[in-house]
């Protein structure tokens, strides 16, 4: 049976260069949630100012849906999108890859750095990366996904 592997960490960019890594290793599709959703709705800010937040967020959630039902592919997606749409990919296989704080590009929310890990524990499994380094990653997920098949 085919299965989704998705790869969620802080910074959206390192996700997709992951993915983008580990699709090709593996001869899959690749595909990058941000994108997809940028892609659906052409303007995002735009269509909050005109539509509304709710009906953005139906659509998002819309576009996520469609991603997350896609086979044996890789996808990408940021931290936050993954919070707020998880249940959408309890039939993926999904690694949250969690950098060092110094190598994060993007701005932090309200939720503490060391706190992200506790959040998605139990829907991800978790790889930390001494260095942000895409290649330490992809073997990273590799040896895990190795493992997780070899005790099925």
């Amino acid at each position: 049976m085919p299965i989704n592997i998705v790869i969620v960490s802080l910074s959206e960019k390192f996700a997709q260069s992951v993915s983008s890594s580990l699709s090709k290793k593996l001869d899959m599709l690749m595909v990058d949630c941000h994108e997809m959703i940028v892609y659906d709705l052409i303007n995002p800010q735009e269509v909050i100012e005109k539509a509304g937040l709710e009906y953005f967020k139906k659509r998002e959630k819309s576009v996520i849906k469609n991603c997350a039902e896609f086979l044996n592919t890789v996808i990408s997606i940021g931290y936050n999108l993954f919070v707020e749409y998880k249940e959408l990919f309890k039939n993926s296989l999904v690694f949250y890859i969690h950098i060092p704080k110094k190598t994060v590009d993007e701005v932090v929310n309200q939720i503490a750095f060391e706190d992200r890990n506790e959040k998605i524990k139990d829907f991800t499994n978790l790889i930390c990366l001494e260095k942000r380094s895409s290649s330490e990653a992809v073997k990273k997920i590799l040896e895990k996904m190795g493992e997780i098949y070899e005790n099925c």
